[in-house]
This record gives C-alpha cells, sequence and structure tokens, in this order.
C-alpha cells in the first residue's frame, strides 16, 4: 500500500444505508490525492452471522481477505468497525487454528481462492495515526488553533474489542482518536463517563428499547461534558446516536440533543470541502450548532 493509494472494502451497511460516510470517505481521500482502489468481487464480512452461524462468518471474512490478496493487495481498510472487526478477529482465530484455515481453504478452492494470511486489515483511526501519520495531519491541517472548540470521541465497540485479539489501540485506555483530532487544531476530552460504553446497536433486533436507554446513557453523560461535538468513525454507533435522537430523547423525556458527526466529515470541513459533499445533509442531529462555531 503506498501513500497515494489505498484499497477500500465498503461492506453492504455504508453503500446501502450509511450515504454520508461513503461521500465524506471518497471527498476526503480525493481531495488528499489518496486513490480509492476499490476490491472487486466482494460481498458481506460475515458479521451479522457471527452468532448464529460463525464457520459462516469466518468464510465470509475470509474470502475478502482472499479476495484482497489476490487482487495484489497486502492491506485493506474496511470503513465499517463491524467489517473490520470481522477481518481482524477472523485473521486472528486463522492463524491460531489450523483446522479451521484448512476448512475454511477447502471452501474457498471453489472461488480458486486461498487465505494465506498477508492481507492486515486497517482501521480509518489507525490509517490516519499510523500511515498518513499524525506529523502529516498536523502540517498540513492545523492551519489555525481550534482548540476552543471541544470534541469527544466514540471509538465503538468492535474497534477496540476484545482486547485478546491485537489492534490499533489500547481496548482498556485508547487515545489514537483524540490524538487525530487534536492534529486538525481542536481540544478533546481525553475522559468522560462512559466513554467506552456500547451504543446499544447490537440489542436493537432483541429489545429495541434497552438498545435505545443504552444510547441514551451515552448521549446523557457527553452532553454532561459540554462537549461541541461527537465524533465516531462507526456506522452502526453513527445511527445510534445521530439518527435515533429523537427516538432517545422521548424514552429519556429530556432533550439529548449531542451534534454527532464522522471523523471524515469532519476532516473534511478543516479541508474546506462543500458539506453536501460530505454529506452532512445526511446528518439528523444539530450539527448546525456545531458548524456556526466552526464558521465563526
Amino acid at each position: 500500500m503506498s501513500k497515494n493509494k489505498i484499497a477500500i472494502y465498503w461492506g453492504c451497511f455504508t453503500p446501502t444505508k450509511q450515504y454520508a460516510l461513503e461521500l465524506s470517505t471518497r471527498s476526503v481521500f480525493e481531495t488528499l490525492s489518496i486513490e480509492i482502489i476499490e476490491l472487486k468481487n466482494s460481498a458481506c464480512c460475515g458479521y451479522p452471522y457471527r452468532g448464529v452461524k460463525p464457520k459462516l462468518w469466518t468464510y465470509l471474512a475470509a474470502r475478502v481477505m482472499a479476495l484482497a490478496e489476490d487482487q495484489g493487495f497486502d492491506r485493506i481498510l474496511p470503513v465499517c468497525n463491524g467489517c473490520y472487526n470481522s477481518l481482524i478477529k477472523t485473521k486472528f482465530y486463522l492463524e491460531k487454528d489450523k483446522k479451521l484455515l484448512e476448512e475454511i481453504n477447502d471452501l474457498l478452492r471453489e472461488e480458486n481462492l486461498e487465505y494465506k494470511g498477508g492481507v492486515k486489515p486497517i482501521h480509518v483511526i489507525e490509517y490516519f495515526h499510523d500511515y498518513f501519520g499524525i506529523k502529516s495531519l498536523k502540517e498540513k491541517f492545523f492551519s489555525r488553533d481550534r482548540s476552543n472548540i471541544r470534541i469527544a470521541a466514540h471509538y465503538g465497540c468492535d474497534a477496540i474489542r476484545p482486547g485478546e485479539v491485537p489492534h490499533f489501540d489500547n481496548s482498556r485506555n485508547p487515545q489514537k482518536f483524540e490524538n487525530i483530532i487534536e492534529a486538525l487544531g481542536f481540544s478533546t476530552v481525553r475522559d468522560y463517563p462512559r466513554k467506552l460504553d456500547c451504543c446499544g446497536a447490537p440489542l436493537m433486533a432483541i429489545n429495541p428499547e434497552l438498545g435505545l436507554r443504552v444510547s441514551g446513557l451515552k448521549l446523557k453523560n457527553v452532553k454532561q461534558t459540554g462537549v461541541d461535538l461527537l465524533v465516531t468513525t462507526c456506522e452502526y454507533c453513527f445511527e445510534m446516536l445521530d439518527t435515533r435522537q429523537e427516538s432517545v430523547s422521548k424514552i429519556f423525556n429530556e432533550e439529548l440533543n449531542v451534534p454527532v458527526m464522522y471523523y471524515q466529515q469532519l476532516l473534511g470541513l478543516v479541508l474546506g470541502i462543500p458539506e453536501k459533499e460530505l454529506g452532512l445533509n445526511f446528518n439528523m442531529s444539530p450539527i448546525h450548532v456545531f458548524l456556526e462555531k466552526f464558521r465563526g
């Protein structure tokens, strides 16, 4: 992977529902003159099957990485936290379990594919922190001091857990997300109550009210910190914390109105990309409050 090219895996949820994530990612990389290489013939990463058909989940995730290696990539960037988690876990488990590896490769041979373990999944935060680099972010985008704007980072469970699987940051005390936000000139709240809590998305299929309550607890604690913006890279978390804010507020019987954005949208604003090209018209939280302060 050169610094001017990146192989991206979009997954299912981004191109079918979270248009803002795809729009902002494409716009940011184009503005940075980084060519996006599309992974051909890809399908689901298997994330929805992880709890009911684990072998199918492993096969589908392994297939994505086998395709990437077959197409000449040694690294791949899944924009979705769930996809990242599927790929990083599958890579870890297949390195440990040779019998499972043989079973998966038996299935992959039907497409003349083979999982060799030569592809490294890279998280969006990891990409900007470790590959694009903090130094480059500061040199290119710290055009002015924006430290009067306070931002909270929400990592999401799939980005940093479980702890036994090697990830890009410390699962108990991650800091890289805050680093790439501060590199743009903003200040961050590095520790706040429920910082590493789940957004509630996994509960929506079995207990929607509980899922919304979990999301509400997160928003309530973020709002109490007095930050100007909550930033995430996870589309499931974004849906819970941005799109469902009105539903959450009704359950709690209070206005939990917190502006929420993707990191790519925030970076795009700093780059001067028009708001529509960042998909900000799809955000449902009160981002106008943040935008007024950002522009001022």
